[in-house]
């Protein structure tokens, strides 16, 4: 018997057969991540560990209009003049007095953080910052344990500056003594809620998907790969740019001194993107992980449905994909349904169940289709708009308003 897709809909993370026309499971309400981390040792405070650590330098980059932040100290301009030094967790100011009072609604919730809206007038200017407040340290956590998970996201994501990732601005406490980090705010929701909506047109759904691979393709020039790439950590700015952002399971797979690729362990990311070899339990290269999920996000943008639930043989969808993948068809079914047809080669070299023989982003950006492909912040008239995310940032910034 052939296994019954879902629609996108609400509800539980565990889908329910329901039968429809095209071939996946839903695309349902956001899942939680699944984030591996390890700990145990000496206490320290998150105070000290900011004060005596290495400071972050940071290069300025242009702000969406959605939100706003100021410039960090150590940032340079684009002509390579040096600014002030980044003073993160130096500072005695709250959050408040540093980036304005939060809404009490929540505009994001997660397994470990709550992210709500910040505003403050700055001369005749409001800015806008989104805040994601951290919970407190659990009972059974070492306090090693909790400054490293609160810390590793911030001075991974704080060095990142690219039109397709999330600004990271600060780490600071409110006047709860919560620790918080403010972040560029993105009005126009996530690709998950645009998604949902459904009516993307195909030049929308290409122009989200090229921008999702240049910000792959900056992190991993970087050296960190994102190990939770899914539309629910994909936001939209008022301008049309669609940034990556939640860093809370990357990883730093090679410094910029080094030349060697350190491989990953542990499982991470949401079930349905997770790349096959992550279910092995073995060390794997954390790159190609952020290539199969890229690959699955565009079958959800194509579709409003997941391919499967979790690329695993004892999942009927998968099993079938993999095993089509070995046979000498041009396509498993899978992908020979998506459009338009140039899509479906690059979309099988990053859908490739090995991991040893999948595309890595550099050849993913050469691809004849995927240059072809129309970004609309890049032309003076664009052939597209993103209907759903300037809908909402209209929405969103006249209620703050």
């Amino acid at each position: 018997m052939t296994p019954t897709p879902n629609k996108l809909a609400n509800g539980a993370a565990k889908a329910t057969p329901a039968p429809i026309n095209g071939s996946g499971a839903t695309l349902r309400a956001k899942a939680p991540s699944v984030h591996s981390h390890d700990g145990g040792g000496t206490k320290f405070t998150l105070k000290d560990l900011l004060a005596n650590g290495p400071k972050l330098a940071r290069k300025s980059s242009q702000r969406s209009t959605g939100g706003s932040s100021r410039k960090s100290d150590g940032d340079s301009d684009a002509g390579g003049r040096q600014g002030p030094r980044s003073t993160a967790g130096e500072s005695t100011a709250s959050l408040s007095q540093k980036y304005g009072v939060c809404q009490k609604i929540a505009i994001g919730k997660g397994a470990t953080s709550v992210v709500r809206l910040a505003h403050k007038w700055d001369r005749s200017e409001e800015k806008l910052y989104a805040v994601k407040e951290f919970r407190k340290r659990r009972k059974n956590e070492t306090e090693k344990e909790y400054i490293k998970k609160l810390t590793a996201e911030f001075c991974i994501s704080s060095t990142l500056h690219h039109v397709n990732i999330v600004e990271t601005v600060d780490l600071v406490q409110d006047e709860s003594q919560h620790w918080c980090e403010v972040m560029e705010f993105c009005p126009g929701g996530d690709l998950y809620a645009a998604i949902k909506k459904g009516g993307m047109s195909p030049s929308e759904v290409e122009c989200c998907f090229k921008q999702i691979l240049s910000g792959v393709a900056y992190l991993h020039s970087q050296g960190v790969a994102h190990r939770d790439i899914k539309p629910e950590n994909l936001f939209f700015d008022t301008k049309g740019h669609l940034k990556i952002g939640d860093y809370g399971a990357s990883t730093v797979y090679r410094l910029p001194w080094e030349t060697t690729i350190h491989m990953s362990t542990g499982l991470c990311g949401s079930e349905p993107y997770i790349a096959p070899e992550q279910f092995l339990g073995k060390p794997y290269d954390a790159r190609l992980v952020d290539i199969w999920a890229c690959g699955v996000v565009y079958y959800c943008l194509h579709f409003q449905e997941l391919p499967w639930r979790a690329a695993q043989h004892s999942d009927a969808m998968y099993s079938a994909y993999a095993s089509a993948c070995t046979a000498p068809t041009a396509f498993p079914s899978t992908i020979n349904n998506l459009s338009p047809r140039a899509c479906r080669s690059v979309i099988r070299m990053m859908l490739e169940p090995n991991p040893k023989q999948r595309a890595p982003i550099e050849e993913i950006m050469k691809q004849t289709w995927v240059q072809g492909i129309e970004v609309c912040h890049t032309v003076e008239k664009p052939k597209h708009v993103h209907v759903h995310a300037r809908a909402l940032a209209q929405a969103q910034l006249r209620e703050v308003v």
